[in-house]
């Protein structure tokens, strides 16, 4: 017998088989490309519908011998592909970097006496890329949602799609706006206010919970035992913190995968001006009583994405002809040094402290001798500086994190980790298994399976620590220098940039 994880992100989905071993016999992973034009980030659920079956029949495939008892499912937060009465897509998800729905964000905070107030009930300061404020502009510019019968976010549209059950993990549903976290219900007063339909949302229910068997003809088709449950796992997110053991106080998990994401454990929830003033969330975690909050930036890597696309779309191409990894050829390019530049990672707004949407990148210090690797090497820095005054707003508060554990694709690279080591002065240890959300999702299913006690248990069996990254003192001296004039750099360019 096996389980499984099924981890779906902005950029693709990856499902991953482990034997009663703890041995990976089968795994796969599709990628898919957001739609991004005129201003509009989105995705076509078609995509990820089509893509999760491939990668679920590809990895089944590899291991015929093992019969997958349960998978989890995690996924991206925030974007809801709206569903018709038929079960048919209607229109595109928006996704979080694409900021339509500010208008009425304000309109509902206001609504509602204040940030205060929202947070108080959902854990989460006012933004603009939640749920609700998307379905508040499409009511308002569309018909799409009173043709919608459910609006389901990407979990539970995969889970329904397979099982024809609709729920979905209270640290998804979080990520609406509209959870009361308290309750762990949908908040009547929220959706009062923006005029919401709550029923048209899925059941929230903890983390880890069965949802129901695959339906027989998919299970057929997917290659899978009719047997086969499928489990909530949750945000991407709260799904990679299970899979790097955050299950403790002072353990971070840094994931560099489309965004950058700092999350860790919180033991109760206390809504205060610090959370609120740097909108920093606050999310139930699958450890029962216990929460988990992130710091975030708009972008991780998608920025070196960008480059690939862009700056070096020659090297891109010669690169999949040649079945290279482009951003393993990149990387060997590097030059030990700082590359001298600075470039604010903002090319779809800020995320902590500011959320601001109207935010863009700049780049400093270019000249006749720059290089296009030292761009390449200068958004690896961008990022990490953006990193250090999310560590250096927590330390301020008195929040002490003694390790921190990367994942994502941005934990594949040596030379990105070395990059944050040396500027935020933290010493990183990469996950054996970069993916952590499959592992998450593992971890969880294996739990409600009674696999194991609980997840302290799975941690020890499943999660496996690789290299730790430690802070060069001469890079990071020289870096500190350049971390100082950053921070004056975007003060300057947010003014300008009013």
């Amino acid at each position: 017998m096996a389980i499984a994880g099924l981890d779906v992100g902005t950029s693709g989905c990856k499902f991953t088989i482990i034997n009663d071993a703890g041995e990976v016999c089968g795994t796969d992973y599709c990628a898919y490309e957001a739609i991004r034009e005129g201003g509009y980030h989105e995705l076509d659920g078609h995509d990820i519908w089509n893509a999760v079956k491939q990668v679920i029949r590809n990895a089944a495939a590899q291991c015929p011998e093992e019969t997958i008892e349960a998978f989890g499912v995690d996924s991206l937060g925030e974007m809801t592909i709206p569903m018709d009465k038929d079960d048919n897509m209607i229109g595109r998800g928006i996704i979080y970097t694409d900021w339509r729905g500010e208008e009425e964000m304000n309109e509902l905070t206001e609504k509602m006496g204040g940030k205060a107030r929202i947070m108080e009930i959902t854990g989460v300061a006012p933004a603009t890329f939640f749920t609700v404020c998307k379905v508040m502009w499409l009511k308002r510019h569309t018909d799409i949602y009173d043709r919608a019968d459910k609006l389901p976010l990407i979990e539970d549209f995969i889970i329904y799609l397979l099982t024809g059950k609709r729920m979905i993990s209270y640290s998804l549903a979080a990520r609406t706006m509209a959870l009361d976290i308290r309750t762990l219900t949908w908040s009547q007063e929220i959706c009062d206010a923006a005029g919401i339909d709550p029923r048209k949302f899925s059941t929230p229910v903890p983390s880890g919970t069965i949802v129901g068997p695959v339906k027989p003809e998919l299970a057929k088709e997917l290659g899978l035992s009719p047997e086969t449950r499928v489990c909530t796992g949750g945000h991407d997110q709260a799904c990679c913190a299970v899979g790097s053991g955050v299950l403790r106080p002072g353990i971070c998990c840094d994931v560099t995968g489309t965004i950058h994401v700092s999350t860790m454990y919180v033991e109760k929830f206390e809504p205060d001006d610090f959370l609120l003033n740097n909108t920093i969330p606050t999310v139930p975690h699958a450890v029962k009583g216990a929460y988990y909050s992130y710091t975030e930036t708009a972008t991780g890597g998608v920025l070196l994405q960008w480059f690939r696309d862009t700056i070096a779309r020659y090297e891109y191409e010669l690169a999949k002809k040649e079945g290279k990894d482009i951003y393993y050829e990149l990387d060997k390019q590097v030059r030990d040094a700082p590359s001298g530049l600075l470039i604010t990672p903002h090319f779809a707004g800020t995320g902590t402290p500011d959320h601001n949407p109207h935010a863009r990148a700049a780049i400093l210090n270019v000249s006749l001798e720059t290089k296009p690797i030292d761009i390449y090497k200068g958004l690896m820095e961008g990022l990490a500086y953006e990193m250090r005054t999310f560590y250096d707003l927590l330390e301020g508060e008195g929040i002490r994190i003694d390790e921190f554990r990367a994942g994502g694709g941005g934990a594949k690279s040596p030379v990105w980790l070395q990059i944050k080591a040396d500027i935020t002065g933290k010493s990183f240890t990469a996950l054996k298994n970069a993916e952590a959300g499959t592992v998450g999702c593992i971890m969880l299913t294996g739990v409600a399976l009674g696999k194991y006690k609980d997840l302290s248990e799975a941690a020890d069996r499943l999660i496996r620590l690789g290299k730790t990254y430690v802070p060069n003192p001469e890079k990071s001296k020289i870096y500190d220098e350049y971390y100082e004039k950053y921070k004056r750099m975007y003060a300057g360019v947010k003014e300008i940039m009013k």
